[in-house]
Formats: structure tokens, C-alpha cells, sequence
């Protein structure tokens, strides 16, 4: 016979499988994803991968040759942080239906996620190996 603890744990690790099968399957899904964004005046277009980093850059006109060494800059910089924003906005909505407790993704990508709230596994592990009455029967 089982314990209530052990069946807990038992159906802790069957939603840990759940979990990191649904992570895999949206990994799998963002691998080859890109963003696109194009910058005021069509000047330029750039595209991110899933992670953020520049796959591509076009200069769609020849009207970067016009612009000063720091308009140009100033232009690519800004155009970067569009593309990587709309990549990380796609990132957060494939993984958003896997987040416990309806966390906000951005909290969860940037570590700021929980503070002292302990997750429903943390408060079993904390129940078994707090159990003062010995070894559970099997």
C-alpha cells in the first residue's frame, strides 16, 4: 500500500513528464521561428531568430547612403530592439500556456519570478521530508 505522500510525489513527477514534453514540443516549435521588422522610411528590415540574435539585416533602398554615420546607427538600433521585442512577445505567448500559476512571462524570462511563493512540489518535498513519524509503509 502507498502513503498519501508517495501517490503525491508519484503524480508530482507524472505533471513534471507533462511539463517538460509541452516545453519540448514549443522549444521545437520557436527553433526555427524569426521575427521581422521593418524600419520607418523602409530603409531597412531586420530579422531576429527566437532568441533574439540578428539572422539578417537588408537595406531595402539605397536611402542608408543619405544618412549620417549615427543616423544610421541610430536607425539599426532601434529597429533591432523592435525585432527582438516581437520576438520575445511570440516567445512569451507559445510558453504562456505552460507557466505555473499564471506568472507573468516576462518575470519568468528575466528571473523575477516567485519571490518567497513556494510551488505545489516545494510544499510537498517540504511535507515528506518534514514527516516526523518514520518511514511511510509501502
Amino acid at each position: 500500500m502507498t502513503s498519501p505522500q508517495m501517490n503525491q510525489v508519484e503524480q508530482a513527477l507524472a505533471d513534471f513528464e507533462r511539463q517538460k514534453a509541452a516545453l519540448g514540443e514549443i522549444e521545437r516549435g520557436l527553433h526555427g521561428s524569426t521575427s521581422t521588422v521593418v524600419a520607418k522610411g523602409r530603409a531597412l528590415a531586420v530579422t531576429v531568430n527566437s532568441h533574439g540574435a540578428v539572422a539578417e539585416i537588408k537595406f531595402m533602398t539605397s536611402a542608408y547612403r543619405n544618412m549620417s554615420g549615427a543616423e544610421l546607427g541610430d536607425l539599426l538600433v532601434s529597429t533591432i530592439e523592435q525585432a527582438r521585442a516581437e520576438a520575445m512577445a511570440q516567445t512569451m505567448q507559445a510558453f504562456a500556456a505552460v507557466l505555473p500559476g499564471g506568472q507573468a512571462m516576462v518575470d519568468a524570462f528575466t528571473g523575477r519570478a516567485g519571490g518567497n511563493v513556494e510551488t505545489p512540489l516545494e510544499k510537498l518535498l517540504a511535507e515528506v521530508l518534514l514527516d516526523t513519524d518514520g518511514p511511510a509503509e509501502h
